[in-house]
């Protein structure tokens, strides 16, 4: 996902990538998040039960920035009948099957078409 995001010419954060040895990964978060455009989170059922999921999504609504959700391996009403919803009820989410509709939406953000 994040090799297809940067094809499209979006600059990425991925913890697994961009953080070193030492970083205080919660402050390089935020700030990352204040940095943002936009979040891309993938809610896995593994994913779905981390805090810190929830925290990320949360910090970038605090700070206006647009959640584009991707699931797999669940669907929005696996997440209902889990209560784990939360503020993605609002949201169009897409499921990974349509990933390539989302970087066609990206590629028109990113060339001024929003």
């Amino acid at each position: 996902m994040e090799r297809c995001i940067r094809e499209c010419g979006a600059e990425t954060f991925l913890d697994v990538y961009d953080l070193k040895t030492g970083d205080e990964w919660k402050r390089a978060l935020f700030r990352e998040i204040g940095r943002a455009d936009e979040m891309v989170v993938l809610v896995t059922p593994f994913s779905e039960d981390r805090a810190w999921l929830w925290t990320e999504i949360g910090a970038a609504m605090m700070d206006d920035k647009p959640v584009r959700p991707i699931l797999f391996g669940l669907s929005m009403r696996d997440l209902h009948r889990r209560r784990n919803a939360g503020p993605l009820s609002d949201m169009q989410v897409r499921d990974l099957n349509q990933f390539d509709t989302y970087l066609v939406e990206l590629k028109g953000r990113i060339a001024g078409d929003r």
